[in-house]
């Protein structure tokens, strides 16, 4: 199972980013309690696709949903906090912390409340090749309370709710002459989702499951209501 995850970690990286973000997020109150988070995911994506129609830079995004993997690790640097990493594809990584409030770390299973928060954000730069090669920059912050209740050792009901703020800037290469700009900048502000999840296993091997949705409005574009399914399969060490 080691070297499984290890590989995934390679698949993921080698992406390369596209003005995706994610609905299903897959994070529970529970803190690790000192040692390493490990879990492969096959999320959710609120996808924009950029349209040069009559030579314009600025039209509406062409918006849908669709599914990617995600990679997420995870450090207990305290009993109550985590430091994380989120790698999706085609889509910003994070770096972010969580702090558990209520509760006790996921290696004590203890039946009860759980609360959290996550603080995490994120800057890349990438390129996007599509009909024209774009330099982008993308800047992402993003905020969430998560609770839960866990009803056996074995078994952990959690729901969550998040505010997040995107922003994208590319540069066109050579469409001076064919496009009215050769910037594009796109924002979304204060995307708003709702996640409601189980995770299932002992403290080593787990599997979650979680249903969620997501409202969002970028530059230009109509508000969106989208939903997604996503699984994921944690390892801790």
């Amino acid at each position: 199972m080691k070297i499984f995850l290890l590989v995934l970690i390679f698949i993921n990286i080698g992406c390369s980013q596209r003005i995706k973000v994610p609905i299903n997020r897959m994070i529970t109150p529970e803190v690790i309690g000192k040692g390493v988070d490990l879990e492969y995911q096959q999320v959710g994506f609120s996808e924009g696709k950029l349209d040069f129609s009559n030579s314009d830079t600025d039209n509406a995004l062409l918006m849908g949903a669709v599914s990617n993997r995600s990679l997420y690790m995870g450090f207990g640097i305290a009993e109550n906090t985590d430091l994380f990493i989120k790698v999706p594809q085609e889509s910003s990584s994070l770096l972010g912390i969580k702090v558990q409030l209520i509760g006790t770390p996921s290696k004590t299973r203890s039946v009860g409340n759980q609360l959290a928060f996550t603080i995490a954000m994120g800057s890349e730069r990438d390129t996007f090749e599509g009909q024209y090669n774009i330099n982008l920059k993308s800047d992402v912050k993003d905020y969430s309370l998560i609770y839960g209740y866990r009803t056996h050792s074995m078994a952990l009901i959690y729901a969550s709710f998040s505010v997040s703020h995107y922003s994208f800037d590319g540069k066109i290469e050579g469409a001076s002459s064919v496009l009215n700009s050769d910037e594009v900048t796109y924002n979304a502000q204060n995307i708003l989702g709702g996640q409601l999840g189980i995770e299932l296993g002992g403290p080593s091997f787990a599997l979650k499951a979680e249903i969620s949705a997501q409202k969002i409005k970028w530059s230009n574009t109509e508000e969106q209501l989208l939903y997604f399914s996503g699984l994921a399969l944690r390892s801790t060490f």
